[in-house]
């Protein structure tokens, strides 16, 4: 239920509540009349109107006339003042309807600001308002656990959390301040905080559980990216591998991981089905070398304490690229609130196709708003092209004007288009080079013609063919560039400014990235001498000549694997257009939003990473930080913003690799199109965005205070990448532009005149949040997985061999005593998420400690893939073996509902079977209970936490 602020100066309730005396017995001067006594503002009554559904309920409805030709943007006067909530007048179809939202607007705000100044009293008039909710009300019908204090605390967790939640929903709809952001600052505050702050009260200081009561909602929101990324510097410096140097000096045991016996046994019982994990174990020094530079990990070596700095990956550099594709989803998305508040009448679309228009033509436009976004979106393009350029990935400016292009914009072809006219696009082809004074015979350019969209159908990914090639024509010496103007062919290429700039920047960075680190983007020379290496040992170890090969032929295939993961062409189809590929990728947008709405609820253990790397004090006193506003956790949104960390509720990056959605391919029509759209806005729905920014932000913000402070121990500031001497520089910088508020260290690293440390500092911050909160690698998945049917069985299973790898392996590393007693804490949330879970289906929670334990061992992700097998197990036998028939709980609940085929081949062929029950069901007229319960699956949406609870009530299934 809301909180709301205190102010600084406490108030007595009782002060608040009595008026002063007054009455006739008052002088007056003379001549004049008593004023009549001036109604106060009630503070229970603002209470009751914001946080109780019934004042709404009751509040009477308007009806306006509507006025021909009315648009409340037409002028900039009229919601001068109401620009914060602009979307409220969306639907205004008069003056008088305007006029009644902005007095409903101001009377909210009034509420507000009566509630934030009465203080105490305002703070228990809030709490007792939620309490009479009659959603509240309802869920204290609904019985709870019994037993332990701690059975007791998980089930009251459940039940209020969820009443909560819908109540949130309602209130949201009713009002017109009040944001989704609140919504979900209060349901997230319900579900986490309650039970870390009921189980670790006694470790928290009294100021952070001061600072527990106040309102959360003003902290949680406004974490959206802004224009600031733009200007942030590069998050890493030019040149070679940092570090790369100095690992070449480390011996195998040096590049060998640490953490002993449980390490080791933890590495072979999983470690086996992922690239990384195969590689560190090699025989090759250099294969090692070569995979710590190419992909991301969380790996503590040896050598790290011997003052090795483990090299900053390719991975980590390219992911730092994520700050320009925000930029280019703000900066429309600004640009496209102006257009409309100057009367523009383009869909968001449109107007995104439009800006990509004049891209191409110099960035001109007729529409101000259009013209400002092309010019805005030219300095993300630029940097990109800066970058090839200086690395010759691209020609200069002078042949880049070949393409036929008043200004550079980066050539998306729309392959489905042009498999559908082939013909038209291969005449305007013919026609272009068979015609000028240095012209193909028509021959030659139908040959060349063919090539060409050979070519371009063919492509693996876009950046195969988005800038200048060529073509050859056979039997001849002769070279054609498609310098055919873009205006001639508008209509085969995509102009979705969004769309482009986002795919190019995605595949154009590896090739970057790659070729900073190790020359070219193919491996060339580091492949060569891993091969030299092992002939090296096979020489010497003649005995081990089989062996060594078959490890040589394991390496090769995992460097290149992921180097190809990386680039976006592992795995990928000959034929990308293909209807079974299409069919495929389409099938797991459909899975994604019609089973992860639940997705924010089943994170709730991320909390208890930070605890596992950095402590419970110290991630405790990040999340103080958050729930009492101070100005440390603001500065450090600004830092984390510009280092391209913060960027999840605009690109949803993590929700979408955990979910597999990540494919280079190119879209082919428009239904296709229309379902990436939609997969987009669900991803925003489940609010798991701005879930993931709090959690990256809090520990970003620990992680970086350890480096700054100099409190990290020297072998973490040499996993993280950082040498002594780098780590020096940094401290230098530190003094000369950081400041210490609340007693965090901000670096301020924008202004720093030293690149190269704040590349390190920006890249060390970057790979421990990647680690903490689990986004999965390149190297974190089975190879087989890439494949399209592998992508399709393996879909949401990604986490759970990222966590094993990253969280498991990687913490038994380091072998500190946070994550031990960490790894409790995750079990236990893991715990409370299983009955979170059950409350929010109706389902009863069994409170036994084996089922609790084993849940908690689930969904804590702690056990990866090795949970995965025995939960399969499970449904393979019927229940009859595995770990939940032996301590006897039974199947575990995230596996409750799936059948056997979709516990063993993926969500999708469950999907299917799912269709196929559901059609014979309506064919054969039995529409039951089951039948209706598995259509409802099929719906999107159905299971999004803050809906379902409402979907269970009319759902037969879950009776």
């Amino acid at each position: 239920m809301p909180i709301y602020p205190q102010s600084d100066i406490p108030q007595s309730v009782m002060d608040n509540a009595l008026q002063a005396p007054t009455g006739f017995d008052v002088s007056l001067p003379e001549g004049t009349n008593p004023e009549p006594l001036q109604q106060q503002p009630s503070v229970w009554d603002a209470a009751f109107r914001q946080n109780n559904l019934l004042a709404g309920m009751f509040r009477p409805a308007k009806q306006f006339e509507p006025a021909d030709g009315y648009n409340p943007y037409s002028d900039k006067n009229e919601l001068k003042g109401y620009e914060q909530w602009g979307s409220a007048f969306a639907d205004s179809k008069s003056p008088e309807e305007t006029a009644w939202i902005k007095n409903q607007i101001d009377d909210e705000n009034e509420d507000r600001r009566v509630l934030s100044e009465a203080g105490t009293e305002g703070t228990l008039a809030s709490i007792a308002a939620g309490v009479i909710d009659p959603v509240t009300v309802a869920s204290m019908f609904i019985p709870g656990a019994q037993g332990s204090l701690a059975a007791r605390i998980g089930s009251q967790i459940a039940i209020g959390s969820t009443g909560t939640a819908l109540s949130e929903v309602a209130l949201n709809n009713q009002q017109y301040t009040r944001t989704l952001g609140e919504s979900a600052a209060h349901i997230t505050a319900g579900a986490m905080f309650s039970g870390l702050f009921a189980s670790a009260g006694s470790l928290i200081s009294p100021g952070v559980r001061s600072a527990a009561t106040r309102e959360m909602a003003d902290a949680l929101e406004n974490i959206g990216t802004a224009n600031a990324i733009n200007r942030g510097m590069d998050s890493l410096p030019d040149g070679g591998s940092v570090g790369a140097m100095r690992i070449r000096q480390a011996t195998l045991d040096d590049l060998t991981i640490d953490g002993g016996k449980a390490a080791d046994i933890a590495l072979k019982a999983g470690g086996y089905m992922t690239p990384i994990s195969r590689v560190i174990s090699s025989p090759s020094r250099n294969a090692r070398i070569t995979a710590l530079e190419l992909a991301e990990n969380n790996f503590a070596l040896r050598g790290n304490q011997r003052g090795f700095e483990t090299p900053v990956a390719a991975e980590t550099r390219v992911r730092g690229w994520r700050r320009e594709e925000a930029a280019v989803v703000v900066t429309n998305k600004q640009a496209y609130s102006k257009y409309k508040a100057d009367g523009g009448d383009l869909n968001y679309t449109r107007f995104r196709e439009e800006v990509g228009d004049a891209m191409r033509n110099g960035d001109i436009h007729g529409n101000a708003a259009v013209q400002d976004a092309a010019r805005a979106l030219r300095q993300v393009v630029d940097r990109v092209k800066v970058a090839q350029q200086d690395l010759g990935l691209l020609p200069p400016d002078a042949e880049l004007k070949a393409l036929g292009q008043t200004s550079y914009f980066p050539r998306v072809y729309r392959v489905g288009k042009i498999v559908e006219e082939r013909d038209k696009f291969r005449d305007l082809l013919v026609n272009w080079w068979s015609r000028g004074a240095s012209a193909m015979s028509r021959e030659d350019a139908e040959i060349a013609a063919d090539a060409t969209i050979n070519k371009i159908v063919g492509a693996k990914i876009p950046q195969d063919f988005m800038n200048v090639f060529t073509v050859k024509v056979p039997g001849s010496s002769r070279q054609r560039t498609l310098n055919l103007p873009d205006n001639m062919m508008r209509d085969y290429l995509e102009s979705d400014a969004n769309y482009v700039l986002q795919r190019h920047i995605r595949e154009a960075s590896p090739d970057i990235e790659l070729t900073r680190v190790f020359g070219n983007h193919n491996l060339e020379s580091q492949l060569k001498a891993i091969q030299d290496e092992y002939d090296e040992l096979m020489r010497a170890r003649p005995q081990e000549q089989a062996k060594l090969a078959k490890a040589r032929e394991n390496d090769i295939r995992d460097i290149t694997a992921m180097r190809d993961r990386l680039v976006g062409t592992y795995g990928m189809p000959d034929d990308p257009s293909s209807f079974f590929v299409r069919a495929g990728r389409a099938m797991r947008n459909v899975n994604f939003v019609t089973k992860l709405g639940g997705m924010t609820v089943s994170a709730i253990p991320d909390v208890a990473r930070g605890v596992m790397v950095n402590g419970f004090s110290k991630t405790m006193k990040g999340y103080g930080a958050l729930i009492s506003k101070s100005p440390a956790f603001a500065a450090n949104k600004s830092e984390m913003k510009k280092m391209g960390i913060m960027v999840e509720t605009v690109l949803n990056s993590r929700s979408r690799l955990m979910a597999d959605l990540v494919d280079s391919s190119t879209r082919t029509n428009a239904a296709e199109a229309g379902l990436d759209r939609v997969t987009d806005v669900f991803g925003k729905l489940t609010l798991m965005g701005q879930y993931n920014d709090i959690n990256k932000a809090i520990n970003g913000m620990v992680t970086a205070d350890s480096i700054l402070s100099g409190a990290a121990p020297a072998s973490r500031i040499a996993k993280l990448g950082i040498s002594p001497s780098t780590s020096a520089r940094i401290n230098e910088q530190f003094r000369k532009y950081g400041e210490v508020l609340d007693g965090w260290h901000i670096g301020n690293f924008d202004k720093w005149d030293d690149d190269y440390a704040a590349g390190v500092f920006q890249s060390a911050v970057m790979k421990d949040t990647n680690n903490i909160i689990i986004t999965p690698g390149v190297g974190d998945t089975p190879l087989w997985a890439s494949s399209p049917i592998g992508r399709t069985v393996f879909q949401f299973r990604s986490f759970t061999t990222a966590s094993y790898n990253r969280a498991t392996i990687g913490g038994l590393s380091e072998g500190t005593a946070q994550f031990y007693y960490g790894t409790a804490f995750q079990i236990a949330l893991g715990a409370l998420t299983y009955a979170l879970k059950q409350s929010a289906n109706g389902k009863e929670v069994d409170w036994s400690p084996q089922k609790l334990a084993i849940e908690g061992i689930d969904r804590s992700g702690i056990l990866g893939p090795l949970m995965e097998y025995n939960n399969m197990a499970e449904k393979a036998s019927g229940g009859m073996f595995g770990l939940g028939p032996l301590l006897g709980t039974g199947t575990q609940s995230r596996y409750a509902s799936r059948g056997f085929i979709g516990s063993a081949l993926g969500p999708t062929f469950g999907l299917l079977d799912t269709v196929t029950d559901v059609t014979a069901g309506v064919l054969n007229g039995d529409a039951g209970d089951r039948v209706l319960h598995s259509a409802r699956t099929l719906l999107p949406g159905n299971n999004l936490f803050w809906i379902a609870p409402l979907i269970n009530q009319v759902d037969p299934g879950m009776r």
